[in-house]
């Protein structure tokens, strides 16, 4: 037999409870056993669930490939009766006016980011960068960030008031589309992915802003292990594939003739939501999207506005009416 997943798990667990409702204190142990759900229940548990992730699948599946980015916006803060979508993300592309100088989180080493860089970062809605992503700045770039800051993910602007977040980034590259990184940090999918935070640990690939693809050996290692040249990308609604200048470890490819060379070739389209679970007790957790590259498997944790639209669409949790309405606006709004 199949084995269950944490959500069947916890729903054949809801079903015996729900059928043992009226039980008393002085109820017996047989009466007890006699109120064990049914294989006919169980069944029927088990149908209703997989209708549920099909329809979360079918509804996820729709969205536009380019738009996968913004499946880690978030709610603005606020009465969650009122609150919206936050207008900014961290994968927003922009190009800088002028120089830029950055610090880690310790504040005591900076280093410069001429202008013209191309960057992704969260706007603090005045044109200012609040952060910035390490990993997807041009190789070039990350190699003076990393050098001079150490192993951050992200770095800090040093001024408040920076104005680095006032251009956006308007080309169409492998890297970014409609002012949005195609892709954000993807998990390598394994076995541990079932559990929360598992892409802290877990290999990751990230594409640049000059157009790599890279390859970094955990989820803590920011600086690029091993990256090549995107030398031609194609991008349909469902699928974004990238041609590459040579095989990448860690990452499944294909061996194509282009012309008189050969490049390799991974295609990534959208795939199953899965919800992972806490590694201590296995209570359900957050939920994530697979990325599939033919045989091999990425996936993106997803962030809350998406989070209360699939439990809007499954029942698995409470949505308020407020963000039922924004998120199911705003994801299907990516279509």
């Amino acid at each position: 037999m199949k084995k269950l997943t944490q959500k069947y798990a916890t729903a054949l667990m809801l079903l015996g409870a729900i059928v043992g409702i009226g039980l008393t204190a002085g109820t017996t142990t047989a009466s007890a056993k006699a109120k064990t759900p049914t294989a006919a229940q169980i069944a029927a548990a088990r149908k209703k669930i997989v209708a549920n992730e099909k329809k979360v699948d079918s509804a996820i599946d729709k969205i536009d490939i380019s738009n996968l980015s913004n499946l880690n916006s978030i709610y603005t803060y606020g009465p969650i009766a009122t609150q919206t979508v936050q207008p900014y993300n961290m994968y927003q592309t922009y190009k800088l006016k002028s120089p830029l100088t950055l610090t880690n989180e310790f504040r005591h080493k900076t280093v410069t980011l001429p202008k013209g860089s191309v960057v992704t970062g969260l706007n603090d809605g005045k044109g200012n960068f609040q952060n910035i992503d390490n990993t997807t700045l041009s190789i070039k770039n990350q190699k003076k960030v990393f050098k001079k800051l150490g192993n951050w993910h992200r770095s800090f602007a040093m001024s408040k008031n920076n104005g680095g977040a006032m251009q956006k980034y308007t080309r169409s590259t492998a890297f970014s589309k409609n002012s949005l990184a195609s892709f954000p940090q993807l998990s390598v999918k394994t076995a541990k992915a079932q559990y929360d935070t598992a892409a802290s640990s877990l290999p990751f690939i990230s594409v640049t802003a000059d157009s790599q693809l890279a390859y970094h050996k955990t989820g803590q290692t920011f600086s690029a292990t091993s990256y090549t040249k995107i030398k031609k990308f194609k991008r349909t609604h469902s699928t974004i594939t990238y041609y590459l200048n040579k095989r990448l470890s860690g990452v499944t490819t294909k061996k194509t003739k282009v012309g008189n060379s050969y490049q390799y070739k991974l295609s990534l389209r959208l795939g199953h939501v899965f919800q992972s679970s806490d590694s201590y007790n296995g209570d359900a957790g957050a939920y994530n999207l697979t990325v599939n590259n033919g045989k091999q498997a990425f996936f993106l944790p997803l962030d809350n506005v998406a989070e209360s639209y699939i439990s809007s669409i499954n029942g698995d949790e409470y949505v308020s009416d407020n963000d039922k309405k924004v998120s199911t606006a705003f994801v299907e709004g990516l279509y």
